[in-house]
């Protein structure tokens, strides 16, 4: 595993404990996958039904239905614990009414997209911190 998938997974599973998804459900797991999967490939949320439930499926062999059904009962439960107040506090965001709970395809794509964003970032910063290193200088120097 890399730094990188190592760092997406750690993060993913935060993300969920902050928005009130308890560890102990199927769903939880089956959510982090999920994430991890369109972190990878982003274009397979277009069509969850058809790729991503199917392939997380196939990791923990399950009928993809399983899938779906768990996702959408760790999402019941945490915003019957948190409301939407713990995603908003996630995303920074005070865009979502307090009666709204999104969709098990929306929430992936929430995560995933904060979650890419994160990692564009932290690489925007190590190519600046590389720039800006003297020693990067010597190493391009042939002595």
């Amino acid at each position: 595993m890399t730094k990188e998938q190592l760092y997406v997974e750690q993060r993913c599973t935060r993300m969920l404990l902050e928005i009130g998804i308890p560890a102990n459900l199927q769903g939880f797991k089956f959510l982090r996958s999920a994430v991890m999967c369109v972190v990878e490939n982003p274009d397979i949320i277009s069509s969850v039904t058809k790729k991503l439930y199917p392939c997380i499926a196939n990791m923990y062999e399950v009928a993809p239905a399983v899938i779906e059904r768990s996702i959408r009962h760790s999402i019941d439960v945490a915003f019957a614990r948190r409301g939407i107040t713990g995603l908003n506090d996630l995303l920074d965001l005070d865009i979502f009414d307090f009666r709204y709970k999104p969709s098990n395809s929306e929430l992936i794509a929430l995560l995933a997209e904060k979650i890419i964003g994160e990692l564009k970032e932290m690489l925007l910063n190590n190519s600046d911190n590389d720039d800006n290193n003297p020693d990067n200088d010597n190493k391009n120097h042939k002595k």
